[in-house]
């Protein structure tokens, strides 16, 4: 991948295991010079590998690759490795990128433990990866600088279709195009991309201007924190195709004293389906602690919402943990950070279903619900979390699930002692595709 003077991007892709790639017509042969090289010095980065990596084929995708390498060089730059290129490094590293090559030679599975080793070549101002199974390179990668690039904040031209946005600050809404595309393992809409790109959406119409509820906030040291989060998928949304047309609305429901309420409704263009539902209670954080909303903020909002003392707080999902529970193990990616540098709630999804995942995997008496020997998310028509603490990257997280009473599944996602996360998923049992 070459970065062009206009910040414009062109790539390559190429399977090594074809010997070959076609590029404007003209086959190049497979590059064998990274996962040849034998540094003396490097630093080293394990990933285990997650359900939620694979694709269709059940491997790890290209994609992840390029994830699991990344995420290596994240770690190097923050746990200032002793290699003076690497040590240069800070958060505007990607600003200076000019190329990016990767070659991925050997297929991953689930549960391997693999290695990334990084290091630098100061003379070429190059990071090089490669990704190994034991002695197995399954894939390298480099990224290339010009160290002389500065780093400007800029937006991108806006692409988003807007339909309307309230002039008083409170909703708006477009088309998009782009939730549908990713496809996972199971060959439906990728839930953890799509909820990604979900976000992303949201924090494009903030950081535009478009939906400024969070400028009535800017100027003070204090920032909005997702605490409850409360999603409802109608089954349709798990069949449709790629290029599905979508509306997507975003706006402030309630407000209370120190918090407000976020509704975000997703809308099949063609049948006018409510596809998707998702509900965000957010708390007001000055220095780690809830405070009271300025009053700039709730004067100007008040005068549009209502004003509830209570407002869909955040209720407890289970009294306690069951005996009979299943334990999935992973570690907190640098890859898995949102913008705020803590994991984002796409990556909590990822995390959940990578639980129900293993437990479905194990054939676990903690689920009595027959999903086969893997879990499809179709089944699932309503998922809700409440968040503790932050996800950082490293965090070594336990995730304990299993069913409760009824047809929902339930996850306490902890670091040591301390619970971060409580979530819950309901199940439509008529749904449920058993895989093999």
């Amino acid at each position: 991948m070459t970065q062009l003077q206009d910040s414009q991007f062109s790539y390559q892709i190429h399977d090594s295991k074809a010997e070959e790639l076609m590029v404007d017509g003209n086959i190049t042969e497979a590059s064998q010079d990274i996962k040849l090289q034998n540094p003396k010095t490097y630093h080293s980065y394990q990933i285990k590998v997650r359900p939620t990596d694979l694709c269709n084929t059940k491997q790890v995708d290209v994609p992840q690759f390029l994830n699991y390498a990344c995420s290596a060089i994240k770690d190097a730059i923050a746990s200032k490795y002793d290699d003076d290129f690497i040590a240069q490094m800070d958060k505007t590293w990607y600003s200076k990128a000019t190329h990016f090559k990767l070659d991925c030679h050997l297929p991953a599975y689930v549960d391997e433990i693999l290695t990334v080793k990084s290091w630098s070549n100061a003379a070429k101002n190059q990071i090089n990866c490669q990704i190994l199974r034991e002695d197995d390179c399954l894939s390298t990668f480099s990224i290339t600088y010009n160290p002389d690039l500065k780093f400007v904040p800029n937006f991108l031209p806006l692409t988003l279709d807007v339909i309307g946005s309230d002039k008083d600050i409170i909703s708006m809404e477009f088309n998009v195009e782009q939730f549908m595309y990713f496809r996972d393992r199971f060959n439906r809409f990728d839930s953890i991309k799509f909820l990604s790109i979900f976000v992303e959406q949201s924090d494009t119409a903030l950081r535009y201007g478009l939906w400024c509820a969070s400028q009535l906030i800017a100027g003070t040291k204090g920032s909005m924190v997702a605490v409850y989060n409360f999603y409802n998928y109608h089954p349709m949304i798990y069949t449709m195709k790629r290029n599905a047309r979508l509306r997507y609305q975003m706006k402030l429901s309630s407000i209370g004293d120190t918090s407000f309420n976020s509704l975000n409704i997703i809308t099949d263009c063609d049948t006018g389906t409510v596809v998707h539902e998702s509900k965000w209670y957010l708390v007001f954080i000055v220095d780690e602690k809830i405070a009271v909303l300025p009053d700039s903020f709730k004067d100007k909002i008040l005068q549009h919402i209502p004003k509830t003392q209570l407002i869909d707080k955040p209720k407890y999902l289970y009294e306690s943990l069951p005996e009979n529970h299943h334990k999935y193990h992973l570690k907190v990616r640098h890859a898995d950070l949102d913008v705020h540098n803590h994991a984002g709630s796409h990556a909590i999804l990822g995390y959940c279903l990578d639980a129900a995942s293993s437990a479905a995997m194990s054939n676990s008496s903690a689920y009595r619900l027959d999903f086969g020997n893997d879990f499809d998310p179709c089944c699932v028509l309503h998922q809700s979390y409440t968040f503790y603490s932050r996800f950082l990257p490293g965090d070594d997280i336990v995730i304990e699930t299993w069913q409760g009473h009824e047809n929902n599944l339930y996850f306490n996602l902890k670091d040591g002692d301390k619970i971060k996360c409580k979530a819950e998923f309901i199940i439509d049992p008529q749904l449920i595709c058993k895989s093999n």
